[in-house]
C-alpha cells in the first residue's frame, strides 16, 4: 500500500514514478517498521536531496488520511487525531507567534498548538531552518521545543532531513540526537541518486 501511495504522490505531480530497489528497501523497512511492534515512536528519514523522503511523508499521510476516512475524531481527544505536515522553516514561524501572540497570529498560535498536540507530526527539510532565531528579544528554538515536547509525550514524529543522524548531534545538541536514537527509527537514504535529475 505504501509503494503505490508513493507512485500515487509522484504522478500526481505529473513526474514518472520509477523506484529504484534501494528506494523500495526503504518502503519495505518502513512498512515493516509501520506494522512492529517496536518501541520507537518516530522515524527519520535522512539522506541526500531529492531521493524521495518528502513523497514518502505526503504518501503516508495520503494512506493514514484513507485509511481513517470512515473514523471521526472526537473533540476531548489528546493527542488530537489526524496527521499534519509542516516544514522545518514554517515551524520557526508558527513558533514565534506561539511565543508572542497577539491579535494578529492567533490563526498561527492556533496551528502551533495543532502541531504540538496532534496524533501524527511530519517535520520536512529539518535542517534548513535557523537552529535558533531572536523574536522580540526571545530566543526561539523551534525544532528543539517541539521535538523535545513529542518526546516526552511519546507522540509519533516523522521527519525528513539532509542531515545524517550524526549531524543532527552537531547542529542541534547532543541531547536531541540522544533522544532522536530512542524514539526514530532511522532510514538512510545515503548519497542516493535524486529522483530531479531523471
Amino acid at each position: 500500500m505504501l509503494y503505490e501511495a508513493c507512485r500515487v504522490e509522484v504522478e500526481h505531480r505529473q513526474r514518472q514514478f520509477n523506484a529504484t530497489d534501494e528506494y523500495k528497501r526503504h518502503l519495505w523497512d518502513i512498512s515493516q517498521w509501520l506494522t512492529s511492534t517496536s518501541p520507537t515512536f518516530g522515524l527519520f528519514l535522512c539522506g541526500g536531496a531529492g531521493n524521495g523522503k518528502t513523497t514518502i511523508l505526503r504518501a503516508l499521510q495520503n494512506l493514514v488520511n484513507f485509511l481513517r476516512d470512515d473514523e471521526y475524531p472526537r473533540d476531548d481527544e489528546y493527542p488530537v487525531r489526524g496527521y499534519m505536515i509542516v516544514s522545518a522553516k514554517e515551524l520557526v514561524r508558527l513558533a514565534k507567534a506561539y511565543n508572542n501572540p497577539t491579535q494578529d497570529n492567533k490563526a498561527d498560535v492556533y496551528k502551533y498548538r495543532q502541531l504540538r498536540s496532534i496524533e501524527i507530526l511530519a517535520i520536512d527539510d529539518l535542517g534548513t531552518e535557523p537552529r535558533e532565531s531572536i523574536h522580540y528579544g526571545d530566543f526561539v528554538t523551534a525544532a528543539m521545543d517541539i521535538l523535545s515536547h513529542r518526546y516526552e509525550e511519546q507522540f509519533c514524529t516523522l521527519v525528513s532531513s539532509n542531515l545524517s543522524a550524526n549531524e543532527i548531534a552537531t547542529y542541534y545538541d547532543e541531547r536531541i540526537a540522544d533522544r532522536f536514537r530512542e524514539m526514530m527509527h532511522i532510514i538512510n537514504f545515503g548519497g542516493a541518486k535524486s529522483f530531479r535529475n531523471n
